[in-house]
């Protein structure tokens, strides 16, 4: 049986749900940017394999390919400081969360004719300021910045990045408030991530965010439709992948307290349905939860 403590509806993304969950995402515009050459080609495979190995939940191997990345296209640039080679080490510089390092390798790409490059520079930078000013407590000051970033960012790392700690600091937020005050803050959040869905419908991890947002808001049927939307579209880490199940099981739990006997019914059926075809063993136990 799940424990209802790690069932809650709180911004469970928070701290576990570290940065690389946005590190595969959105970047075959770049690889196809790339030209052709025995230097760039080892630099464009490590940071391939990277990319690969975030996609079957491996975190670490993740990380020393893009490592591996950073330090081939440092190598190559010695002998050959194209564009290219500085946009793939800044890719890497972000996977890793050197802020610093890939707004430095973006202008410098901006410079040799990457016409993105001085636009992500800044919004790295942005990003790493906010972080900066998180950990030093000034936490009003630093959702500014994720708010504008949520809103303005042309860099989708960025975009998911700040969306998550955006949501993360506005729900816990929410939790100081008077009651009407904090329906009015999550009505305003989650207009602010449905137009994210709207503008990439695609991306699962948005939608997680809806879910997140949903359920604190009570309203725990829809709050369940996003975490399935979420979980079939997929999301980018075990962690996440996990965090959505919990928020599925969760969902039934207070559906099957609160729905008539008949709407019951009707959904017990759907989710039966579901969970057979994602392989559960039962309604609240997930294959990973066995292992």
């Amino acid at each position: 049986m799940v424990n209802d403590r790690k069932l809650r509806t709180t911004p469970s993304f928070k701290k576990r749900a570290s940065s690389e969950y946005f590190k595969i995402l959105g970047l075959g515009l770049v690889i196809s940017f790339l030209a052709c050459s025995s230097p760039l080609q080892e630099v464009k495979l490590y940071f391939t394999r990277g990319q690969e190995s975030l996609r079957h939940y491996n975190s670490a191997q993740a990380r020393i390919y893009f490592q591996k990345t950073k330090e081939a296209a440092t190598a190559a640039i010695k002998s050959q400081p194209v564009a290219q080679l500085y946009v793939l080490k800044g890719l890497a510089e972000v996977q890793l969360e050197e802020w610093s390092a890939a707004r430095r390798s973006f202008s410098l790409a901006y410079s040799l004719g990457f016409d993105k490059g001085e636009k992500w520079a800044a919004e790295v930078a942005l990003f790493g300021l906010a972080q900066s000013l998180g950990e030093l407590g000034l936490s009003q000051q630093a959702g500014q910045i994720y708010d504008y970033l949520v809103t303005r960012s042309q860099f989708e790392p960025v975009t998911l990045l700040a969306a998550q700690r955006y949501v993360d600091f506005t729900l816990e937020r929410s939790f100081t408030l008077e009651e009407r005050e904090k329906e009015v803050l999550l009505r305003r959040l989650l207009n602010r991530v449905r137009s994210l869905i709207k503008e990439n419908y695609h991306q699962g991890f948005y939608h997680y965010l809806s879910s997140q947002i949903l359920a604190h808001q009570q309203l725990y049927r829809r709050s369940f439709e996003e975490a399935v939307m979420a979980r079939e579209l997929g999301l980018p880490t075990e962690e996440i992948w996990r965090d959505n199940d919990r928020q599925i099981i969760l969902c039934f739990r207070q559906l099957k307290k609160d729905l008539l006997k008949e709407d019951w019914q009707d959904f017990l059926q759907l989710y039966q349905r579901l969970i057979t075809s994602w392989g559960w063993a039962d309604e609240e136990t997930p294959p990973w939860m066995k292992r």
